[in-house]
């Protein structure tokens, strides 16, 4: 298929395979992915680099449709009367340190107002950063020297990361060029006869890094990597060598281990969960991860550990259920390529890695996949490991009775209207949520930012906390008001919080909204998908009768003039200012 003609594609591969596979891809039909409308405007030639974005796309798992312009026609396109854009579409935003001749400020304001013009068009803005020169007059000195071109453009980079956040996308160019090399990512000759300023074998990290942002936003992440123990987090055969004689933290190969350990607890912090998947004794694992001398991660750092003597397909199986998250959220790790088959075999949509001989080269194969880019980070991906944590923790002490369990976590809900501090949060969730999502629409952030501001709507979060943890906002809920009924577009929670009965309060804040707007009825659709069955007897199962069903889904009815939904007896809400 043409997705495995890219899959397997990495930016250090060069731009000759890389337009190798762009043309092999072009010629053959595969499996679409998340379709998406880009631009590319830029203040530089975008031809080559535009060639190339078909495969990172595909590799990224998008099927990209791009709309060109002239180079040098920013302003032009993105303030033109009549927009080219449709509502949705990504707007790559891009320039070069041959462009800033002015001051900091001067070149900030400049993007920065760009930004705004764009979300006029209800396009999501990706900016590119800028890569500082490879050829500074002030050598060595550079970095430290404010008048210096290099100071200017990590000064411009930090200006425009820090007013991107909650706002549009970001791509750190100068941290690609960093790792690829400053003599190597530039191409003078490419610059001054076609105005194309990268070198050939920079293009790809380019525009890899485009797709990956894109897809990220549209919520094709993994969210949880699954390892093997022997011969992944550390050297030899626990069974053979036992605890004492595994390599990790000591020697050549042990350093390595224990490095590959530390990016992966690097990877819990910013929110993806780790899981294991080994065959092995499960008390003799849970020992050496515990007490192995030199081992970083600890069973704590683990969101599920599943060691026994099953095929991995079933042990990845059990951690799907476990964590609540479906399997196509997962990335498989493993140095047998036989365990790696298997598993996919069984799980195509398993996106797997199979790890190269040498450990020194585990973290950067790791590192180089798609399917871990962060694109936007919320306050929430910092505190997951600890939700998860807090999770196992209320589980060990579950009663048989689901009310005192219930009352036992003490919770407290806080439902507010969509704003700027939780819209980056909100459209996560609507991104990514597939299990308990009744309709699994995926409104972008400006289309969601757009809701929240219209009047005949109503567009909350719920933030959930109880005596293990606080579990940041976990839950969605947008409706609109259609004269004398309220239809629910959008209703989800996070799989963190399946099972709480949180969602009652959620559909009583909305069926209150509902009533003050002059509302006699709430409505509410499911439609099905193959991951949603969860919340398929939801709303009869809150009160609301069944209007009309066909195969594309059900239409439920709440008559508002008995009262709202019941809310939870075991959540507390919040009192919070103009809130809801």
């Amino acid at each position: 298929m043409a997705t495995d003609v890219a899959v397997q594609l990495s930016p250090a591969d060069g731009y000759v395979t890389w337009t190798q596979r762009a043309k092999a891809l072009a010629r053959e039909p595969g499996t679409p992915g998340v379709a998406v409308r880009m631009a590319l405007l830029a203040t530089y030639t975008t031809d080559f680099l535009a060639e190339l974005l078909p495969v990172a796309g595909a590799r990224a798992g998008l099927t990209p449709e791009l709309l060109s312009f002239p180079f040098g026609q920013v302003e032009q396109v993105l303030l033109a009367p009549q927009t080219p854009f449709r509502e949705g579409d990504y707007v790559v935003l891009a320039g070069t340190h041959h462009d800033i001749t002015g001051t900091v400020d001067e070149t900030v304001n400049r993007w920065v107002g760009l930004w705004d013009a764009a979300a006029r068009s209800g396009v999501r803005v990706v900016q590119l950063g800028f890569a500082p020169p490879a050829v500074d007059a002030y050598g060595p000195a550079a970095w430290r020297a404010p008048q210096s071109l290099s100071h200017r453009v990590r000064e411009i980079n930090t200006r425009l990361a820090e007013h991107a956040a909650g706002r549009v996308l970001f791509v750190d160019v100068e941290q690609l060029a960093a790792q690829v090399g400053l003599r190597q990512w530039e191409d003078p000759r490419s610059w001054y006869r076609v105005r194309q300023p990268y070198a050939p074998d920079s293009l790809p990290w380019l525009a890899a890094a485009i797709a990956d942002t894109i897809a990220a936003d549209r919520g094709r992440s993994a969210r949880c990597v699954v390892v093997d123990l022997d011969g992944t987090l550390w050297g030899g055969i626990l069974g053979d060598d036992g605890i004492d004689g595994i390599r990790v933290g000591t020697g050549a190969d042990g350093e390595a281990f224990a490095d590959f350990q530390r990016y992966l607890r690097a990877l819990t912090e910013r929110g993806v969960l780790l899981a294991v998947a080994s065959k092995n004794d499960r008390d003799l694992a849970l020992r050496a991860i515990a007490e192995a001398p030199g081992m970083v991660l600890r069973v704590e750092d683990f969101t599920h550990i599943v060691a026994d003597w099953r095929p991995k397909s079933e042990q990845l199986q059990e951690i799907s259920d476990k964590i609540r998250l479906g399997l196509s959220s997962f990335v498989f790790v493993d140095d047998n390529p036989a365990e790696c088959a298997q598993v996919v075999a069984a799980h195509p949509e398993v996106r797997a890695l199979c790890l190269p001989a040498a450990a020194a080269k585990f973290a950067p194969e790791l590192a180089a996949l798609p399917w871990l880019h962060p694109g936007s980070l919320s306050s929430e991906d910092f505190t997951r490991q600890r939700s998860y944590q807090a999770l196992a923790a209320a589980e060990r002490t579950a009663t048989d009775n689901l009310d005192e369990f219930l009352a036992g976590l003490e919770m407290v809900a806080t439902i507010e209207p969509i704003n700027s501090t939780t819209l980056d949060r909100a459209a996560q969730l609507i991104a990514k949520t597939n299990q308990f999502n009744l309709t699994t629409r995926r409104h972008t952030q400006t289309q969601v930012r757009k809701i929240a501001e219209d009047p005949q709507w109503f567009a909350a979060t719920l933030r959930l906390r109880d005596r293990f943890a606080d579990h940041g906002i976990v839950g969605v809920l947008l409706a609109e008001d259609l004269g004398g009924a309220v239809e629910i577009d959008t209703l989800l929670l996070s799989c963190r919080v399946i099972g709480r009965n949180v969602e009652n309060n959620l559909l009583a804040a909305a069926a209150e909204w509902a009533l003050a707007q002059g509302s006699s009825r709430l409505v509410g659709r499911y439609l099905p998908t193959a991951r949603n069955a969860l919340v398929r007897d939801l709303y009869p199962g809150h009160g609301f009768a069944l209007d009309a069903e066909s195969e594309q889904g059900s239409v439920f009815g709440y008559d508002l003039s008995g009262g709202v939904p019941a809310r939870s007896p075991h959540v507390r809400e919040a009192q919070v200012q103009h809130g809801y």
